[in-house]
């Protein structure tokens, strides 16, 4: 197997990007809060991370919400391969899940297809402590309710907070991440700017 730069790796992930995206209208993507993270602002957030990380610190990384894997190639441009100790992407899409899985083949990225609000976290040893997420912007009128009383007992029961009714989904992948996170873990999130002007943020 040919092994490709970092740079190399993105500018595939990129074009693999826009060949998915262009398969889904545009409602489609926003009924799921598909919204891909930009090149730059992955490398940026990862930048910063490393600017708050231990120089020695081997890395467990995790992204409940892969998609191609902007996070993950960007974490891979700022760190060394030799660092990252293990890496997690969730996808529960398979149209960018599959498509991200064969991307990433041969790299130290788990691609795993499924809900990440559904699966269980791993105990202590297992956790991550590098946790770096552009999460799903679904409103919650799009939620249905009996998804909704679903992932608000599950959040209260992984990180002791009841999110309001009127959250959007990517509050409980806020929640819900805390039981994944090793102590001492460091997480980045993308999320929209209403989260410091709404009652519930």
């Amino acid at each position: 197997m040919v092994k490709r730069s970092a740079s190399d790796m993105e500018k595939r992930r990129v074009s693999l990007q826009e060949r998915l995206d262009a398969g889904k209208t545009q409602a489609e993507r926003n009924r799921m809060g598909q919204f891909a993270t930009p090149t730059g602002l992955a490398s940026d957030i990862l930048r910063y991370a490393k600017k708050l990380l231990n120089d020695n610190t081997k890395l467990r990384f995790i992204d409940p919400a892969i998609g191609t894997g902007s996070f993950y190639s960007a974490l891979l441009e700022v760190f060394s391969s030799s660092r990252v100790d293990a890496a997690v992407g969730y996808e529960i899409d398979d149209h960018y899940g599959i498509p991200a899985a064969r991307l990433w083949e041969g790299t130290s990225l788990d691609v795993r297809l499924g809900d990440f609000t559904k699966t269980v976290a791993p105990p202590e040893p297992q956790r991550f402590n590098l946790l770096i997420c552009n999460p799903p912007y679904v409103r919650h009128h799009h939620i249905g309710n009996g998804e909704k009383t679903r992932l608000r007992a599950h959040t209260q029961s992984a990180c002791g907070v009841k999110i309001s009714g009127l959250a959007g989904l990517y509050c409980y992948f806020l929640g819900l991440s805390h039981a994944w996170m090793a102590s001492g873990g460091l997480a980045g999130w993308l999320i929209p700017r209403e989260f410091m002007d709404v009652n519930y943020g």
